[in-house]
């Protein structure tokens, strides 16, 4: 029955919110649809049904990638919260008790940056799930899953050429010491992680390009270890960016630096049927990554 004080508002739908704040987090309704197991036009229909319902345009699909237009980034406040309140709420009172320890394995970058805030909420969602984890090297966790050590890993990766979704990317640069002018005979002194590693590859690859000769001088898998000898003056490194420091520069194709790969991170599964809880911490991770990225772009074009 019609309220007495005027019609009443539209009731959100919890899957069109969720495709929304894919679509905002990906900047690609193809990614979405790959998210979600749904095709780009599905996705496509779902963000104009919920534009129906707002009465506003929520995506501006005039550049590269999808972003929010103002009355979009109002929704997404409001999306992420209704979501988090549904997902606690589903995971608690409705979908069937998951129990059970779920191994995971991920990068340093990943632990230090993104984490902690998943493994949190997850938590809250799915108490009875308890999640055991492992900072270690790509290469390490690579070969763990793959020789069934762990559940999950979060690896660096190369999108073509390996295993795994990507759920967060970002740009890569070289980076020293903010004083840093470059050595007087033109050689670049690296601080680098141990073979076999993507950053070092990228560096050394990049390097040989232009023809610079380059020394390693520091050699580390931590990142806090490299981002040290980095601010000590010791060398050259590659840092994704949410990873530079203060009292840190990036260096510029200018001064002999070419541009580097993004950096990417992939979910990669054990083989074969996994676990509820292994299962359920899976699509939670991919239902919230891809954010970082994002919102790196949104954060460039403000600069």
């Amino acid at each position: 029955m019609p309220s007495r004080h005027g019609p009443s508002p539209p009731t959100l739908d919890i899957d069109l919110l969720r495709a929304f704040l894919t679509v905002a987090e990906t900047g690609s309704f193809t990614r979405t649809g790959e998210i979600l197991g749904r095709t780009q036009s599905a996705v496509s229909v779902q963000i104009k049904r919920l534009e129906d319902q707002i009465g506003a345009r929520l995506c501006d699909r005039s550049g590269r990638h999808v972003v929010p237009t103002e009355a979009g980034e109002h929704l997404l406040t409001y999306a992420r919260r209704i979501l988090a309140i549904n997902d606690e709420a589903v995971g608690r009172l409705v979908a069937p008790p998951v129990g059970g320890t779920v191994r995971l394995g991920t990068a340093e970058e990943f632990a230090a940056q993104f984490l902690s805030d998943i493994l949190g909420e997850f938590a809250r969602c799915f108490p009875t799930v308890t999640t055991e984890i492992t900072v270690e090297s790509s290469a390490v966790l690579q070969s763990g899953v793959e020789a069934g050590l762990f559940d999950l890993v979060l690896v660096k990766h190369v999108p073509e050429e390996s295993p795994g979704r990507t759920v967060w990317r970002e740009p890569l640069h070289w980076v020293a010491r903010s004083d840093w002018t470059g050595g007087a005979d033109g050689l670049v002194p690296l601080a680098v992680s141990p073979a076999p590693c993507l950053y070092r590859r990228f560096m050394l690859a990049a390097l040989g390009q232009v023809g610079r000769s380059w020394e390693i001088r520091c050699t580390s898998a931590a990142v806090s270890a490299l981002q040290a000898a980095v601010l000590a003056g010791l060398g050259v490194t590659a840092l994704a960016r949410s990873t530079i420091l203060p009292g840190m520069r990036v260096l510029t194709p200018d001064e002999g630096f070419p541009p580097l790969p993004d950096s990417a991170i992939a979910l990669v599964a054990r083989s074969g049927t996994a676990t509820s809880a292994a299962d359920r911490l899976t699509r939670f991770i991919l239902d919230r990554m891809a954010i970082p990225y994002m919102a790196g772009i949104r954060t460039h074009k403000r600069q």
